[in-house]
């Protein structure tokens, strides 16, 4: 997952001042979220508004996939050193179906992080308040009052939305129920954490939920409507022999926007030729032509860290082995009868206490073999976007007229017996294609042709833009 961790540069005392990042919001929504101790304000293209039981509605700033979330955070004056934490989040979320119980509880949703990015902001002042209990603050000075305790400090900050990965889009905010067993969500959220350097002061959490929309005016070129100067021919396949090659024609690129639609041909011949099985074809053949989108999830392994406590041990064991070695050498240089022998920390141990290390007796290791590591979580879900069906080829192929002669008879028999020409309309709220952290969502193009009980198919994979 992609992962950035900023340390911001030290806000010092006006003494002393170090140049804060600079940054002018572009966008003209503002949203405000608060908290005692914090204020953060987010400038977002759109924002969308959430209905709560406050007297004032929440608004949700909204972003789409080349976007910045830029902000600024204004802390209160009270809130002298500490350090403010910003960490950005996208969370897949899958909720499993369970058996009903007699309490009808649901199941907690299972959670993956498959977009993270953050910022530290360290927060310093002059002098740290002094503690209550102390004399200082019962004989205090009478003077002018710090500048620092009445200003108000702001820190902008920005973060970029997969801008470090071109070749990808980051995945929309969508969440799926009804026609799935297992219903899918995909949220974003940013969280702004307070932590003082005193723990005698309050912390705060401010979690605010972002909306994440793909620009339906933002595609891709290769997508773009217009006219198409090459084609790919894919033939069907079918399970056994049969007189008849089916072909499935597409805009060579496979690539197609949201707000464009989906050309396609199928063409059939008869191999050989037979003009009596070419007419049934054409009268009876079923064609059906779908587009399904693919949704995969699976749980990628986080390279663990490495155990301390295995270190520990692995450091006692070789420090032991020398030890024993060293107290052997020592031992034989003592004379026979000495009941007593030096231990390395300087004391001095009994003889039979040193012989308890002997291998015999030494405990011996457990041949029990460790568990499994759990297997990584898989969810695949499809759904049907488009579905067309029609009875026979209702067209014959024939060449264009481009103002020349006529073609030759051998071009005229080479032509298909039979032709099927439609396209279908994508819409601009769908999904663009996934390929992120673990997530993936794919389109592909289906199409079948039966005729009697034998049936050519073709699955031909598709990039949403």
């Amino acid at each position: 997952m992609p992962h950035s961790t900023i340390q911001s540069p030290v806000h010092n005392s006006p003494k002393s001042p170090i140049p804060a990042p600079t940054y002018t919001p572009s966008y003209p929504r503002v949203s405000s979220f608060r908290s005692p101790q914090l204020e953060v304000l987010l400038y977002s293209p759109h924002v969308a508004t959430e209905h709560s039981s406050w007297p004032m509605n929440r608004t949700v700033p909204i972003y789409a996939d080349h976007d910045s979330v830029s902000g600024k955070i204004i802390m209160d004056p009270s809130c002298r050193s500490g350090r403010i934490s910003l960490v950005l989040t996208g969370t897949f979320s899958v909720r499993r179906v369970a058996q009903k119980t007699i309490n009808d509880v649901k199941p907690e949703p299972q959670r993956y992080i498959f977009f993270y990015a953050s910022r530290t902001i360290e927060v310093t002042s002059d002098s740290a308040p002094s503690s209550p209990n102390s004399l200082r603050s019962v004989f205090r000075r009478k003077g002018r009052a710090s500048t620092a305790s009445f200003e108000t400090r702001t820190f902008p900050f920005v973060f970029d939305l997969g801008q470090n990965h071109p070749e990808k889009m980051l995945p929309g905010t969508f969440c799926s129920s009804g026609s799935t067993s297992m219903p899918v969500e995909l949220s974003y959220q940013l969280m702004a954490t307070w932590t003082p350097s005193l723990l005698t002061y309050q912390s705060s959490i401010i979690q605010i939920p972002i909306i994440l929309q793909p620009d339906p005016e933002f595609h891709s070129i290769d997508g773009s409507p217009g006219k198409q100067d090459s084609w790919l021919e894919i033939p069907l396949k079918a399970q056994r022999p049969v007189p008849v090659r089916c072909a499935i024609t597409l805009p060579s690129t496979l690539t197609f926007s949201r707000t464009s639609s989906i050309p396609f041909f199928v063409v059939f011949t008869t191999t050989p030729r037979s003009a009596s099985l070419a007419r049934e074809i054409a009268t009876d053949a079923t064609i059906s032509i779908s587009v399904t989108s693919q949704f995969f999830w699976r749980e990628e392994e986080q390279p663990s860290a490495l155990d301390p406590t295995a270190t520990m041990h692995s450091s006692d064991s070789r420090s032991s082995r020398m030890k024993r070695k060293v107290v052997k050498r020592m031992r034989s240089a003592t004379t026979f009868w000495s009941n007593r022998s030096v231990d390395l920390d300087g004391d001095e141990s009994l003889a039979s206490s040193s012989m308890s290390e002997s291998p015999q007796l030494k405990s011996l290791p457990s041949l029990t073999p460790p568990p499994p590591p759990p297997k990584p979580s898989i969810y695949s879900d499809t759904q049907l976007v488009h579905k067309t069906m029609v009875i026979g080829f209702p067209k014959r192929p024939r060449h264009g007229s481009n103002g020349k002669a006529h073609p030759s008879l051998d071009a005229h028999r080479s032509l298909p017996d039979g032709l099927f020409k439609d396209k279908i309309p994508l819409k601009p709220d769908m999904l663009p294609s996934i390929n992120w952290g673990g997530i993936t969502l794919k389109y592909f193009f289906e199409v079948s042709v039966s005729m009697g009980t034998d049936e050519l198919k073709a699955r031909v994979l598709l990039r949403i833009t």
